[in-house]
């Protein structure tokens, strides 16, 4: 996987000592929605979430599975898992994190089936505590995509105490709830979100210092992208978690700031509600994503900063099948594919998050697109909570919305697209598509298992619930104080050990 770094950020030789304080004012594309990773969908969420509650393991800029709550796991046999914890670990309530945790917190997933969270750990059977320090996981059948999956929000291991003690108010106001870097300061909605230094976290540096080294971290929602990148020149802010296309000419050239992208492992496309009227016709949806110019999109509104779609498997992938690529723009076969539905035309409603320009440029392009082929697209715009609260209750037509992506293919496919996943929104159901994706969870032959996501992928394009258009990459921009900060192609931004230069 390569990585371009651009603008200046050399590193800095500081002791210890001297990295130690400061305060970093963040910009976010859009305002948290949730802290309870029981309820997330959001990528902002998990921007703060993976910097305030540790996982049992993590993934590394080269995706590998590292440890972290977890210092070892072994496989006594195909479907168990023993998982050896950390043992100078506490919450930041003050209680203890052991074994009896991460059960609570596994238990809590297994016992809720309305979470996201629900279909990625539905081959789970039960966890055990073996003793204070050890874990057992009990699998219905083998599952290979485990570890992978326990990097992220279904990993997050919060204070039993703490999550009891909050009820509700765990969404908005995670007090001591987490063991991780930074504890829960404050959240005004729409201004700001702020953590601060957890004084007790476990982990330290070579030499022997204690992280985090920076005081506080102020995340500031920022839905335009422009704007966005203007606070990070002026120092407003001193980093960003996306820059806008147009402005990352400037960003790669400006030596105040340091730029640096590696690809990702996202999609971005629109989702179609399968069980309503246009999308319950699968010919309209073959329709759209014939009429839909992917190159336009990703060379007029993305400036090249993407790669077209043609599936949820990304090329950085290793189950990726370059040589697939079911669809091109053609206004006749978008035509021909509207006249197999019965209709000539068809309008529908488009809904997006407010606030971006990127994001209704590239609505624009869609409508304009699918007009020739006599799809006509009304667009709605409505905060990025709206949209995910309407998508997620089936109350939309279509959505343009994206996947940050996971390292391991189940993680972008089979909560997407398996019958019931946490995030099948578009309520698509198909046995056949159900079959290969379990089948690719309970082997570890990555060959077999790039076969079942391959094949998936071809019914998956083509029954069309979801129109792929680009993959993203993975972005990180900040100002040249801003040192010692691993861009991750997960897109998290992990501030751990990052510290501001003199």
């Amino acid at each position: 996987m390569l990585l371009s770094a651009c603008g200046g950020g050399g590193t800095t030789q500081q002791t210890s000592q001297s990295k130690s304080g400061g305060d970093l004012s963040v910009g976010l594309a859009s305002d948290v929605v949730t802290l309870d990773p029981l309820k997330s969908t959001a990528l902002v969420d998990r921007q703060v979430m993976l910097n305030i509650y540790d996982t049992l393991v993590r993934v590394d800029a080269q995706n590998n599975i590292q440890p972290d709550l977890a210092t070892s796991w072994t496989q006594p046999n195909p479907k168990e898992f023993d998982f050896t914890l950390r043992t100078d670990v506490k919450f930041q309530d003050g209680t203890p994190f052991n074994a009896d945790a991460v059960v609570f917190n596994i238990n809590r997933i297994l016992s809720t089936p309305s979470s996201p969270r629900y279909s990625e750990l539905s081959t789970v059977k039960g966890v055990t505590a073996v003793d204070p320090s050890h874990v057992r996981f009990s699998l219905k059948k083998p599952f290979s995509p485990l570890l992978a999956t326990l990097t992220d929000r279904s990993g997050m291991i919060l204070s039993p105490t703490a999550v009891r003690k909050l009820g509700a108010n765990l969404s908005n106001a995670p007090t001591g709830v987490g063991s991780g870097p930074f504890m829960f300061g404050d959240w005004v909605k729409s201004d700001h979100l702020t953590i601060k230094r957890n004084p007790h976290y476990w982990q330290k540096d070579a030499q022997g210092t204690a992280l985090p080294y920076l005081n506080s971290v102020k995340y500031r929602p920022i839905t335009n992208e422009s704007v966005e990148y203007s606070n990070l020149q002026t120092g407003t802010i001193q980093a960003a978690d996306t820059v806008g296309a147009n402005n990352v000419a400037a960003a790669k050239s400006n030596s105040s700031l340091t730029y640096k992208q590696m690809p990702g492992l996202s999609f971005y496309g629109i989702m179609l509600n399968t069980k309503a009227a246009p999308f319950d016709n699968v010919n309209v949806r073959q329709a759209v994503a014939w009429g839909i110019n992917r190159e336009e999109i990703v060379s007029g509104v993305l400036k090249g900063l993407g790669t077209v779609s043609q599936g949820p498997i990304p090329p950085s992938s290793w189950a990726y099948d370059k040589s697939f690529a079911p669809y091109s723009y053609s206004v006749d076969k978008a035509k021909a594919a509207l006249s197999k539905s019965g209709k000539s035309s068809i309008s529908f409603t488009l809904s997006i998050s407010s606030g971006s320009p990127a994001v209704a440029q590239q609505a624009q392009f869609i409508q304009s697109e699918l007009q020739p082929a006599g799809i006509t697209v009304n667009i709605k715009q409505e905060p990025f909570a709206t949209l995910l609260s309407d998508t997620s209750s089936h109350n939309f037509s279509a959505a343009l919305l994206g996947w940050s992506g996971r390292p391991d293919p189940d993680g972008n496919v089979y909560s997407y697209f398996h019958t019931g996943g946490g995030n099948n929104d578009m309520q698509y159901s198909n046995p056949q598509v159900d079959k290969l994706l379990e089948d690719a969870r309970a082997t570890s032959d990555q060959k077999q298992r790039t076969t079942d996501y391959q094949q998936a992928e071809q019914q998956i394009m083509q029954d069309m619930p979801y129109v792929f258009i680009y993959h993203g990459i993975a972005i990180q921009a900040t100002t040249t104080k801003v040192q010692n900060f691993t861009i991750l192609p997960t897109t998290i931004m992990n501030f751990s050990n990052v510290y501001l230069s003199q």
